[in-house]
């Protein structure tokens, strides 16, 4: 699983991790904005969160709008009133807020947070399972990453410390993994 192409509406999130390098490549298009730019693995980060919108506040108005414009219709048909244009008006003015209600897209994302940069995944498209699936293989790929690059035993032994204390903070190893890498690295320098 090392992509993930995404579309809502007018907005399209597709994300490639291409084996051979070590950079997610974003393509991130909307009807206003059209984004292309790559993503270091070790600016990937570590949380999963959620952020959504309340949607039922909105559902009930669109409801409401909805019974207006259709109220409107109903009313100028049965009663054939003696001014026809305020009751069409009502009707196109409610039905083209339900209209824009539809079109506007609401936001339901998957967030992999804690990074310097952020990923952003709608989390139903195209399903939330595979949505999750992709984020953990990135913050999987992207923690490989950290600790390759962190634990270098050529470091001066201040550096080590706390590339791997930092490690142990960001819950990336262990107190064991922490007490062995020191070990290592003592029995390294002696050597």
């Amino acid at each position: 699983m090392n992509s993930i192409k995404q579309r809502k509406m007018f907005e399209t999130r597709a994300y490639k991790l291409d084996p051979g390098s070590d950079f997610v490549e974003v393509d991130y298009r909307s009807s206003k904005e059209k984004l292309k730019y790559r993503i270091h693995l070790l600016e990937v980060g570590t949380d999963i969160q959620y952020e959504a919108d309340n949607l039922i506040a909105g559902k009930i108005v669109m409801v409401i709008m909805a019974i207006m414009s259709i109220a409107s219709v109903v009313f100028y048909f049965i009663n054939k009133p003696e001014e026809p244009g305020m009751y069409i008006a009502n009707a196109i003015v409610w039905g083209g807020m339900v209209i824009i209600g539809i079109l506007i897209p609401n936001k339901d994302d998957l967030i992999i947070a804690n990074g310097s940069k952020v990923i952003r995944l709608f989390r139903n498209k195209p399903d939330e399972t595979e949505a999750l699936n992709f984020a953990n293989f990135l913050i999987e790929k992207s923690n490989k990453k950290k600790k390759e690059t962190l634990i270098n035993f050529e470091l001066p032994e201040d550096q080590f410390n706390a590339n791997i204390h930092w490690l142990q903070s960001m819950n990336l190893i262990d107190k064991d993994e922490l007490a062995q890498l020191q070990a290592d690295f003592s029995i390294k320098k002696l050597i």
